[in-house]
């Protein structure tokens, strides 16, 4: 999980982002972690569809960032608000609507090709695709995350195309959500392994959040400046200095000891870094000038520590997250258990977790049988006790 302490650390010393976090940190006591993804997210949304990289093939500088934490205690919405509230003022055309469906999403790019959509609900997202209502618009954006081309047939032989597709999404999620909605798979080589994830937790506290606009009117200003913005220079790679970090780096990354649940995650890790190297040129760095430029070591180190800060929050995420559905049921029987002062009835398992009495008595044997659960005589009968906290 990230502190704050490590967000300071991992911010650049000077541009728009930095000025949106110091900003943003004024309004709400959310976590810094939320303040930084939001401010790259938003600035990722005025980028000029041309601008971009050769990495692993064509790059661009689209983010999809998602913003994890405690329900209602860490106020990841009041995050996504700020951000969302600055966008909406220097550029409202780049909002776009939450997905009804492919159709529509596709119907909406087609209308504007650079767009962010705030998701401050992803979890209800999860719940859909999983039940396979909102599972093509998952794999769309899968698609989109990479910038491809896409059309879909329509009636009287019509065909929409979005050529330049450029989608950012922000989202906000709460940790139960992501354990009931998500297992390992979804993680290492599927949709979750092309967000960049920040996990904190509330730190600061503000009995008065009457907020400080001193600096709202600069980054509205900032932002419109960018969005007006048609072209911006190719980037043609690293400067020999930036190589040989980025090489060190990278190695080191290779070598890295990760949890199975997120071990996948590391692939796809230098190509979130070189997004971020990509958005900090457009902020502070040479590719508003729409001249070929390559990321220096001025963009990239700070591209390197958020990079850092996102597998950070995989890794605090990764005993959250169940390897497949069965193990996913025995952490949610632990934590019922464990909510009764680690001891509970069948009854009373089965009345926290609102479920059918068949999967949850099988649970209880595995989790017997792994040597987790003992049962024992109680005056009710016979009830559950932990014997080891997990």
């Amino acid at each position: 999980m990230i502190t704050e302490k490590d967000v300071v650390k991992a911010l650049p010393e000077e541009g728009f982002v930095r000025t949106y976090v110091v900003h943003a940190m004024k309004q709400t006591t959310s976590p810094l972690a939320y303040h930084l993804g939001v401010g790259l997210t938003i600035l990722a949304a005025t980028c000029p569809q041309n601008m971009g990289t050769r990495y692993a093939g064509s790059l661009r500088a689209n983010m999809f960032t998602l913003l994890a934490g405690r329900s209602g205690e860490d106020q990841k919405s009041s995050a996504l608000g700020i951000g969302r509230e600055i966008l909406f003022e220097a550029a409202p055309a780049l909002i776009g609507d939450y997905p009804g469906s492919q159709e529509g999403l596709i119907d909406s790019l087609q209308r504007s090709e650079r767009q962010m959509i705030p998701m401050s609900e992803f979890g209800k997202f999860l719940s859909a695709a999983q039940s396979g209502y909102f599972e093509p618009v998952k794999t769309l954006l899968a698609d989109l995350w990479d910038c491809q081309p896409l059309q879909r047939a329509k009636a009287n032989n019509r065909t929409v195309r979005v050529e330049n597709p450029r989608l950012s999404v922000l989202a906000a999620c709460s940790i139960p959500y992501l354990e009931k909605h998500t297992l390992t798979e979804d993680w290492t080589g599927g949709f979750m392994g092309r967000w960049a994830v920040m996990y904190a937790r509330r730190e600061r506290t503000d009995p008065d959040p009457v907020g400080d606009r001193t600096y709202f009117a600069f980054l509205v200003n900032e932002l419109q400046r960018r969005a007006e913005t048609d072209e911006a220079g190719w980037c043609d790679g690293l400067t020999p200095k930036a190589k040989e970090l980025w090489t060190q780096w990278f190695y080191e990354l290779d070598k890295r000891p990760m949890p199975n649940q997120v071990k996948g995650i590391k692939s796809r890790a230098p190509t979130i870094a070189r997004k971020v190297a990509l958005l900090y040129g457009w902020d502070f760095g040479p590719a508003i000038y729409n001249r070929p430029w390559q990321i220096s070591l001025k963009e990239l180190v700070p591209a390197l520590k958020f990079t850092e800060l996102h597998l950070k929050s995989l890794i605090g995420l990764s005993d959250r997250i169940a390897d497949h559905p069965d193990a996913r049921l025995r952490r949610s029987v632990m934590a019922a258990i464990e909510s009764y002062n680690n001891q509970a009835t069948l009854g009373q398992i089965i009345g926290r977790l609102k479920m059918r009495k068949r999967p949850v008595v099988e649970s209880i044997e595995a989790l017997m049988e792994e040597g987790r659960l003992r049962k024992v005589q109680s005056s009710n009968g016979y009830s559950y006790a932990l014997t080891a906290i997990v």
